[in-house]
C-alpha cells in the first residue's frame, strides 16, 4: 500500500477499472514464483466473510479496508462500519476502528443524517441498514429484491456501474432485525453496488478443528456470514495463514486456496488514515 500521500496509484481504480473492488488477502507460492497474490473480487463474490482469532482477524480486516480506501476514490466508494456486537465493549470497538474516522470515504455522500458512516450502537446501525435497503428498493430489482434468487442478483450486479458501498459488519449486529437486514444486504446488496465484509471471531482452523467447523462457527457468530459468496478463514497454530473459498448453498465449496495472510498494525492504520484525511477527489474520480 503506497497511499501515504498523493501518488500515481492513489485512487487509481474507478468504477470501470477491471480490478475495481478486487482485494488482496495474502500471497502463496506457485512453481518458481514465491509471492503470488491471492485475491477476491467483491463484485463477483457479492460479499466477503473473514473469520479467525480477534487480533489476527483485525489485522487482516485493516489491510483489506485500507486497500479499498487507497485504490478507490471517495467519489466512487463509500465505506460504512457497523460495529454493534456487545460481546465487546464500546470503548474497545471504538478504539479498534478509530482510524476509519479519518478516511474521506466515510463522509456521508447520499444525504445520510450523520457526520460519519460509523455505527457503534443499534440505533445507528438500524439507520444505516435502512438507508441501504432503501437504495436497493430504488435500484434495478425494485422493492422485491430481498426475495429474488442469486442468479437474478448476480445479473443485476454485473450491470451495475457504480458508485459502490462497502459495509463492514463486525461480529453480531445484535438485534434480530439487524441480523436479518445485514443478511439480506449480504445476499442481494451487490445488485445496487452494496458489498459486505462480515467479520466473525472464531478459533483458527487446525487439523483438529477443520475449515468446515470454522465456517459453521463463523455463521453462528454472524448470520450474514452464510450469505457471503466468498470466505477467508484464518488457519494454523498462530493464525498466520488463511484459506480462501467460494461458497455454494450456504456451505464452503471445494478446498480453496491457502495463503500467507496480509495484515497491518493498528499504528500503521492510524498513520494511513491521517494521511488520507485531507485529500479530496476532483470530479467523478481521481485527485
Amino acid at each position: 500500500l503506497t497511499a501515504l500521500g498523493p501518488g500515481p496509484r492513489l485512487w487509481e481504480r474507478d468504477t470501470a477499472h477491471p480490478e475495481a473492488l478486487v482485494l488482496r488477502l495474502g500471497t502463496t507460492e506457485r512453481a518458481e514464483l514465491p509471492a503470488v497474490p491471492v485475491t477476491v473480487g467483491l463484485r463477483e463474490a457479492g460479499s466477503l466473510g473473514l473469520a479467525g482469532p480477534r487480533d489476527r482477524l483485525a489485522g487482516l480486516a485493516r489491510s483489506a479496508v485500507a486497500q479499498l480506501a487507497a485504490l478507490h476514490s471517495p467519489a466512487d466508494l463509500e465505506i460504512v462500519l457497523i460495529s454493534t456486537d456487545r460481546a465487546r465493549g464500546l470503548e474497545e470497538r471504538r478504539r479498534e476502528w478509530s482510524w476509519l474516522g479519518w478516511l474521506p470515504h466515510l463522509r456521508p455522500m447520499h444525504g445520510q443524517d450523520c457526520r460519519l458512516l460509523l455505527a457503534y450502537d443499534r440505533e445507528q446501525a438500524a439507520a444505516r441498514t435502512t438507508e441501504l435497503a432503501r437504495r436497493l428498493d430504488d435500484g434495478p430489482l425494485g422493492p422485491g429484491w430481498a426475495s429474488l434468487d442469486r442468479t437474478t442478483v448476480a445479473e443485476a450486479a454485473r450491470h451495475y456501474e457504480g458508485p459502490f458501498t462497502v459495509v463492514i459488519v463486525d461480529g453480531d449486529p445484535g438485534s434480530s432485525a439487524l441480523r436479518e437486514s445485514t443478511a439480506r444486504l449480504a445476499s442481494a446488496g451487490a445488485a445496487a453496488g452494496i458489498h459486505l465484509i462480515c467479520l466473525a471471531e472464531t478459533p483458527a482452523a487446525t487439523p483438529t478443528s477443520p475449515v468446515a467447523a470454522t465456517y459453521e462457527a463463523a455463521c453462528h457468530a454472524s448470520i450474514a456470514f452464510r450469505e457471503c459468496g466468498a470466505v477467508a478463514m484464518l488457519s494454523g497454530d498462530v493464525a498466520t495463514a488463511l484459506r480462501l473459498l467460494r461458497t455454494a448453498g450456504g456451505r464452503a465449496a471445494g478446498h480453496g486456496t491457502v495463503a500467507t495472510v496480509d495484515a497491518v498494525s493498528a499504528h500503521w492504520a492510524q498513520r494511513f488514515g491521517r494521511a488520507l484525511a485531507p485529500l479530496r477527489a476532483e470530479g467523478p474520480s481521481g485527485l
